[in-house]
C-alpha cells in the first residue's frame, strides 16, 4: 500500500510531514486529510483572529496530489456586534 504525507500550513507557517502514513489508495488519503485539518484546528484553538489551515497530500513518487483548505474565523453578529 502507498505512503502519503500530509504537509500542513497554518497561517503561513509550513511544516513538512517527515513520516507519512500508509493508506489504501488516493481516495483514502483524500478522505483522511479533512480529519487531519480538523485535529490541527482543535489543537491550535484560535484566539479570535482568522486562521487559514492548508494541508497538502503528497506522494513520494508523484508529488502533491490534493490540497485542502479550511478557514476558521469568528465574528460578532447581531446584538453581540453592538457590544464590541
Amino acid at each position: 500500500m502507498p505512503r502519503y504525507f500530509f504537509d500542513i500550513d497554518i497561517c503561513g507557517n509550513a511544516a513538512r510531514d517527515p513520516e507519512g502514513v500508509v493508506l489504501e489508495n488516493d481516495e483514502a488519503a483524500r478522505l483522511a486529510v479533512t480529519g487531519v485539518l480538523h485535529d490541527v484546528a482543535l489543537a491550535t484553538l484560535p484566539d479570535g483572529k482568522p486562521q487559514l489551515f492548508v494541508a497538502t497530500v503528497r506522494s513520494p513518487e508523484r508529488g502533491p496530489l490534493f490540497r485542502t483548505t479550511m478557514r476558521l474565523e469568528t465574528e460578532r453578529v447581531g446584538a453581540a456586534a453592538l457590544i464590541a
